[in-house]
Formats: C-alpha cells, sequence, structure tokens
C-alpha cells in the first residue's frame, strides 16, 4: 500500500550498483515479494539502464508524471447528477468502506488514520451513492499530490467523469489554499499521449512532464 507515500519525486543522487543495493535493502527489512524502483531516464544525470541489466531488474510499466500550476478554475460542463463533498468524521466511515470494497485491502481502522492534518479527502456521489473519491496531501512546501484514489482511471474503470469533476473541486480547493503546484499521476502510460485519460487530464489544465519506468526484480535473484 503506497496511500502514504510520494512515489518517485526523485533520487537525490544519480542510480548507481549501491543505490540500488540500499533500496533492496530496504525491501527486504519489510519482507516485499517484489523489489520496485521508478525510474525516469528524462532526469536522469547518467544513463543506468545497464545496471538495472546488470542486477536483473526488468520493465514492468510506468506512470506519467502529471502536474497542474495553480490558476482560476473555469467551469465543469457535465451532463452528471454528481456532486462532490469533503471527507470528515462523519462519512469517514463510508469512505474508508469504499476504498477497501474497491481495493480489497485489510486495511480498516487504518485508512482512518488519514483523518488527519495535511491530508484532504474528497468523494464524488451520485443518485445518493459514493462512486469515486481522490485525496491531496499538502506539505509545508505548500506543493499537493495526489495520494488515495478509488476506483483508479483506466486500471480500475473507464468512467473517467466522475475522476474529473473530483479533480475540479480539488483543483478549486489548493487555488483558495495557494498550493503553489498539484502533482498526480497517469497510472497506465500510452506510447503517444494520446488516449481518453490524457485528454481529460489536458483539459483539467494538467500537464504531462516524465514518464517514470516500474523496473521490477524478486529477491533472490542476483
Amino acid at each position: 500500500v503506497h496511500f502514504n507515500m510520494v512515489m518517485g519525486l526523485g533520487f537525490s543522487e544519480p542510480i548507481t550498483g549501491q543505490v540500488l543495493q540500499e533500496v533492496e535493502q530496504l525491501y527486504a527489512n519489510e519482507n516485499q515479494s517484489v523489489y520496485i524502483i521508478h525510474y525516469c531516464e528524462e532526469i536522469q544525470d547518467t544513463n543506468p539502464t545497464n545496471i538495472f541489466e546488470e542486477t536483473n531488474y526488468k520493465a514492468g510499466g510506468g506512470w506519467e508524471r502529471i502536474v497542474w500550476k495553480p490558476a482560476p478554475i473555469t467551469l465543469l460542463q457535465t451532463k452528471r447528477n454528481i456532486h462532490v463533498e469533503k471527507i470528515t468524521s462523519a462519512n469517514a466511515a463510508a469512505w474508508e468502506k469504499f476504498i477497501i470494497d474497491c481495493y480489497h485491502y485489510p486495511v480498516k481502522d487504518w485508512l482512518l488514520n488519514f483523518i488527519t492534518d495535511g491530508w484532504h479527502h474528497f468523494a464524488a456521489y451520485e443518485n445518493g451513492n459514493m462512486i469515486a473519491c481522490r485525496s491531496i496531501y499538502t506539505g509545508t512546501n505548500n506543493m499537493a499530490w495526489s495520494g488515495v484514489e478509488a476506483p483508479v482511471p483506466v486500471v480500475m474503470t473507464n468512467d473517467l467523469e466522475p475522476d474529473r469533476i473530483l479533480w475540479k473541486h480539488i483543483q478549486q480547493f489548493c487555488y483558495e489554499k495557494n498550493v503553489t503546484l498539484l502533482v498526480a499521476d497517469i497510472e497506465v502510460p500510452h506510447a503517444d499521449r494520446d488516449a481518453p485519460v490524457y485528454h481529460s487530464f489536458r483539459d483539467l489544465g494538467f500537464e504531462v512532464k516524465y514518464l517514470r519506468k516500474l523496473m521490477r526484480k524478486k529477491p533472490g535473484i542476483l
């Protein structure tokens, strides 16, 4: 579960064999079944592709990093009767159940710890039913990143409208809170970046910055 982690904001130094060993040790300490490293060629000072090959990492998908620089929000046109509510202690239990039902994670009660300072959770409702949710975390640098969403667009659903409406509310919230940058991901990348999910985010004002490859390796493989 990576709801409470910033994924792929970058290494502080170029990737080397020693860096990979240090990352693998962190995974080993947590008894993880697969090592996963987010790797971006565009921002790497030196090309470490041979390092991954030599240590038996394989590319296994990728995520597109997208960003939005807050600006005045335009009205969203939709034919559906969807409204958005901010999650509070009053509706947190329903929000928790919705996420668990989507992901099938055994994390009851743990998610409620996310109802805390820094986290802001939003849910979309249609005909009285919760149909989507998305959260952001705002840090001390006044940047925000998206950390909890369900269902994940394209991965879990092709109905992008609820998420699009959620984003409009989140963008308005960030604009009013003077957030300087909003960071999110497209979790099913396309080589030509010409797919409905890309069009949806572009319509919202997001810009695709770079692709982060997911480099995977099973423990025990040298």
